[in-house]
Formats: structure tokens, C-alpha cells, sequence
């Protein structure tokens, strides 16, 4: 990956979040798929519900046996599954937020704006932080209420 990343920049889209809050995304560099080269070297367990685009990537890498398919492991969701104690609070994907909406009814870090961030003590947010929402970061590079640049 370093390789392929290497001076070059990278674009990611969001398609959306999963049951976890994780941003599901499609990222290239230099115009190459870097899902489709994790998942067809074994370094990536496909996400069918979200897009079926790697599916077959990953079945040719365990066929190969490369990467993680060259071992034995317990996946994720099995892990997940068998443990609902330490996945129970976990909030639902994330939907999009209207203008003016009420902080949520759970236990789950809420700040109206970057004042409020900042008065707690918490800014800056970075993307996958409590308490981040994409609509603080106001130029969505994945770091919320930074310190105001001075010219």
C-alpha cells in the first residue's frame, strides 16, 4: 500500500456508515481502487451488504491462500457476535442530520457546535471521535472545531 500511496494523493467517497458508525468508503490513488488491491491480495474481508464490487477479489485470495486467507482467524462478525456484551450500545448507522436537529436520546457524546466542543474541553474532533459530526468540520478533512488559522 505504501507503494501504491506513495506521493500520490488520495480521494475517498463515503457511501455510507455501518451498525459500528465506521465510514464505509471507496478510496484510489493515483486513479487505482485500493479496495480492490486489499482485497485481492488477502488483506481485507469484503463487506457484501454494502457493494458486491470485491467479491470476487477476495474469493481469488482465498483460493490463493494469501494474506489473512494464508491463516486461520475468527472474523469480525463472528468475533462481534459472540461477545453482544461489548457491541450492545453501539449507536445505529448513521443518518443524515437535519438542520436543527435535537442532540440524540442516548448516552452518546453530543455537541451543538464547536463553541460548545470547545467550551468542553474537546476540540478539536477527529473523524470517528465521539462527539464528531462531518457538518462541524467545515472543510471536511476529517478534523472538526480546529484552532482558527491566522493570515
Amino acid at each position: 500500500m505504501a507503494g501504491l500511496t506513495a506521493g500520490k494523493q488520495i480521494s475517498c467517497e463515503q457511501i455510507e456508515r455501518d451498525s459500528y458508525r465506521r465510514i464505509i468508503a471507496i478510496c484510489r490513488s493515483g486513479g487505482v481502487d485500493l479496495s480492490e488491491i486489499m482485497a485481492s491480495t488477502g488483506m481485507a474481508i469484503t463487506l457484501p451488504q454494502f457493494s458486491d464490487t470485491y467479491v470476487s477479489a477476495e474469493a481469488d485470495a482465498r483460493t490463493r491462500r494469501v494474506g489473512i486467507w494464508g491463516s486461520t482467524f475468527e472474523a469480525p462478525v463472528i468475533y462481534r457476535a459472540a461477545r453482544p456484551e461489548q457491541y450492545a450500545q453501539r449507536a445505529q448507522a448513521d443518518q443524515p442530520e437535519a438542520v436543527g436537529q435535537a442532540p440524540p436520546a442516548s448516552n452518546e457524546v453530543y455537541y451543538r457546535n464547536c463553541a460548545a466542543a470547545r467550551a468542553a474541553g474537546a476540540a478539536p474532533l477527529y473523524r470517528g471521535q465521539p462527539g464528531y459530526r462531518p457538518q462541524m468540520d467545515g472543510d471536511s478533512d476529517g478534523i472538526a472545531c480546529e484552532p482558527y488559522r491566522r493570515r
